[in-house]
């Protein structure tokens, strides 16, 4: 009995840390509509693709992952509005990792002039909104 309950710490104490981002940083990045109508987001890393998502107006989509060891990865968003596209990196890094931080949160302000990043989930304008990029 003892053996069995040992086993079971270990493999619960394993598939936590297999879970969790233990080496590297955790990414969380948010994406909301801001625009009056539905958009279509793609996100994809060149291991990862998360696949077509439809936002209605305020709608939200996040996703999160672990960062490779040398923190390289990257995640593509594709997005269109009508007969709007875009294409950008959601991680934007200069932006959105801050020193000292095993967690970065990226969020993401679709709006119909363009894409606005924050590090923090507040509310629009605030100067803490970045103007990142127009609709192409």
């Amino acid at each position: 009995m003892p053996r069995l309950l040992i086993h079971l710490i270990l493999a619960t104490t394993f598939v936590s840390i297999a879970t969790s981002c233990f080496f590297t940083p955790k990414w969380k990045v948010y994406i909301t509509n801001a625009t009056p109508d539905n958009i279509v987001v793609h996100v994809r890393s060149k291991d990862d693709d998360l696949g077509n998502h439809t936002l209605p107006s305020s709608g939200e989509y996040d996703f999160s992952f672990c960062d490779s060891f040398l923190g390289t990865s990257r995640f593509n968003g594709e997005f269109w509005w009508g007969q709007k596209y875009q294409i950008l990196d959601v991680l934007a890094r200069s932006k959105c990792q801050r020193f000292g931080f095993r967690v970065y949160d990226c969020y993401w302000l679709v709006r119909p002039d363009g894409f606005y990043v924050s590090t923090l989930n507040i509310s629009f304008p605030d100067p803490l909104w970045s103007f990142y990029k127009a609709w192409g």
